[in-house]
């Protein structure tokens, strides 16, 4: 993947790629600790059909780490600003997990721009009660590792499927640098502190995809019943799959979203 762009939003540098500037833009939010890299898998298929605006949230990939509480609402809020500075009025909106979350709460503030609304195993609908799973609370453990060898161990103790070495040694770098690990943090605590927005999904009047891993076992499937009694959400779950459907099953699910917008 090449052709990276940077815009400054409120003097933070953001990375992004920009590919397919004359089809519908489709951006892609990534989960907590991910990047544009996350989508490898992603952007060239369904840039065929649409304009993929890929981006790293502020305090991951390669984008600025300043030292702000980085809540949701911070995340919506640079969103707004970033869609702004791009000058696109509408458009189609996935999120994975953590980036789930935001794609919900930035929808439903922002209802007449969002023609399609595709998420993954986004976090925000968990009950109150919700400590986290095994796998979930080994994966917040990755801040501690002191080698790609303690990210790679951790990785793989979660999901082995998946993992490599190269993979965990991106990791690592990325968390080395300057602000990356209080970022982790700070969006963590963020995330689990937002209210639940589940009495608010009545609200989007647009059409949703939930895809959910069948095998997922950070965010499990049983917490896609919120979205259950929408009239207007479809659910998608893939067979022998996790967390991360897009990296695990690229091929069924690029055709699942690519299928879902052109409906």
């Amino acid at each position: 993947m090449s052709n990276f762009k940077y815009i400054a939003i409120d003097n933070v540098l953001i990375r992004y790629v920009d590919k397919n500037q004359k089809g519908f833009p489709l951006f892609l939010i990534h989960g907590l600790g991910g990047s544009i890299e996350s989508w490898t898998n992603n952007i060239e298929f369904l840039s065929k059909k649409f304009r993929i605006i890929a981006f790293d949230l502020p305090g991951f990939g390669l984008s600025d780490k300043p030292k702000v509480s980085y809540t949701i609402n911070y995340y919506v809020n640079f969103l707004e600003k970033f869609i702004k500075k791009l000058k696109v009025n509408r458009l189609f909106l996935l999120g994975s997990s953590l980036g789930g979350h935001i794609a919900v709460e930035f929808t439903i503030k922002n209802r007449k721009i969002v023609d399609k609304l595709i998420l993954i195993s986004p976090v925000g609908s968990l009950p109150k009660s919700f400590k986290g799973t095994v796998a979930l609370k080994k994966y917040f453990k990755i801040v501690e590792g002191k080698s790609s060898n303690d990210i790679y161990r951790i990785l793989t103790s979660i999901d082995n499927s998946m993992v490599d070495r190269s993979y965990a040694n991106v990791i690592y770098k990325r968390l080395s640098m300057p602000g990356a690990k209080d970022a982790f943090i700070s969006a963590l605590k963020g995330s689990a502190k937002a209210p639940r927005y589940n009495s608010k999904l009545a609200k989007i009047n647009t059409n949703m995809l939930l895809i959910w891993g069948k095998e997922d076992k950070m965010i499990p499937l049983k917490y896609i019943r919120p979205f259950m009694d929408l009239g207007n959400s479809r659910i998608i779950i893939i067979e022998n799959c996790g967390h991360r459907p897009h990296v695990e099953n690229p091929k069924l699910f690029n055709k699942v979203v690519k299928d879902f917008l052109m409906e």
